[in-house]
């Protein structure tokens, strides 16, 4: 939420198949819309993001408050006639789409269907009754941009603590001996606990930390004493992912610039080790030896094998889905 902080801000997201409007719409309300106006599909919204008082499809004029309100169609009827009879304007308001914010985050629902969110994601929301969320702090973003590989590559790889000891050896002091695999339900992931906490190390990773997933693709972590970490992994193509990690303190207090320096270091450093393997990934992938998968631990690679399963139930509904509107 701290992209749209005010009444009129916006941000558009045209990384998906759906161009995506989210608009703060006064009294922080926070609302989003298909970024496709009613007349001819163009955009009422065409920078990244900004502030607008109408949101406004350039191709005709056709114009629309933040509530997503058809304000005016200029001469749709004929010159000077912007309002012809038998036109119903709250027939063609903005296309919403259903949303949910917790915290600081937005989650969608394009098909309007998804449970309560609260239900559907009590497995996560109960792994954090620790933190009091109502002193969460915005710290910085590191943004990655695009990374050459499918999305579920880098949620793997997030969730499952087997690689830390091989790719993180120099920028991480957290033993495989000492990590444990977390699965519920639709949450799934790792955690990790150190017996000397070193906070001050501005080289390498040396504390206590919660690594969590929520299905299909919200990230989290938690580190002591103070940091929470969020991840927007965004789908571009199927070998291509872009992500952001947004660093947050939860004991109500800022961060220096000094302290803000030392863990953007830490992670980006942490992060693009993990790139670089997940790449490598999506190569392998083009080889025959790799059609039929691979094996997982059954150790440290619950949280994966979950995470999989998640992904075969998903595509085997969709398409059934997909079938009967055929069929209809």
């Amino acid at each position: 939420m701290d992209e749209v902080p005010e009444k009129g801000s916006y941000i558009v997201w045209n990384k998906l198949k759906a161009p995506i409007l989210i608009v703060n719409s006064g009294d922080n309300k926070i609302k989003a819309y298909y970024n496709t106006c009613r007349h001819r599909g163009g955009p009422v919204a065409n920078d990244k993001k900004g502030k607008a008082k109408l949101l406004v499809c350039t191709y005709h004029g056709w114009s629309y408050d933040l509530d997503g309100n058809l304000k005016a169609a200029p001469h749709v009827g004929g010159t000077d006639q912007h309002k012809p009879k038998g036109f119903n304007f709250f027939d063609h308001g903005l296309k919403p789409i259903k949303i949910h914010i917790w915290h600081d985050w937005i989650f969608i629902n394009f098909n309007g269907k998804a449970k309560k969110f609260e239900q559907y994601a009590k497995p996560l929301i109960s792994k954090f009754n620790d933190i009091d969320f109502t002193k969460l702090r915005y710290a910085t973003t590191l943004d990655f941009g695009n990374i050459n590989t499918n999305w579920k590559f880098l949620i793997e790889n997030f969730i499952e603590p087997y690689h830390v000891q091989f790719v993180h050896k120099t920028t991480t002091n957290q033993p495989l001996k000492d990590h444990y695999t977390i699965v519920d339900g639709v949450c799934y992931g790792s955690g990790v606990n150190v017996d000397e906490e070193d906070t001050k190390n501005s080289d390498a990773l040396s504390v206590t930390s919660k690594y969590l997933s929520l299905f299909p693709n919200f990230i989290i972590g938690t580190y002591f004493p103070n940091q929470i970490g969020v991840y927007l992994n965004v789908p571009i193509s199927p070998s291509l992912t872009s992500q952001k990690r947004i660093i947050y303190t939860t004991d109500g207090k800022d961060m220096s610039e000094e302290e803000i320096k030392m863990v953007k270091n830490i992670w980006w450093s942490v992060h693009k080790e993990d790139h670089e393997m997940c790449e490598r990934l999506q190569e392998g992938r083009h080889s025959p030896a790799s059609y039929e998968g691979g094996l997982l631990s059954p150790v440290w690679e619950k949280g994966v094998q979950a995470f999989q399963k998640l992904i075969v139930d998903a595509t085997m509904k969709s398409s059934k889905s997909i079938k009967r509107k055929k069929n209809v």
